[in-house]
């Protein structure tokens, strides 16, 4: 699933259990570019997206990917940026 910064659905792809995650870049990065004019440049993802195949992928779309990672040396309530916005939507 992507969504922009506030939330808002942009395209969503459903697969088999048995499909990898960075595989599924190329489909959402083609997606996303259609519904948007092709005017995302930036897209955050989670660790599960990352690697360099899925980098190949975003970028053949003009999509940048920045992984949102936990820090190391975690102490108490960390405030991540631009985490968890999808689960939000599910919310």
């Amino acid at each position: 699933m992507a969504v922009d910064t506030l939330g808002h659905l942009l395209a969503s792809h459903v697969t088999s259990a048995d499909k990898q995650e960075p595989a599924q870049v190329a489909f959402l990065a083609k997606a996303v570019q259609e519904v948007t004019d092709g005017s995302v440049s930036l897209a955050y993802i989670d660790q599960g997206y990352s690697g360099e195949d899925a980098e190949v992928d975003a970028a053949s779309e003009g999509i940048h990917s920045e992984v949102v990672k936990l820090p190391e040396a975690k102490r108490g309530s960390v405030l991540l940026h631009r985490r968890w916005v999808v689960q939000r939507l599910f919310g």
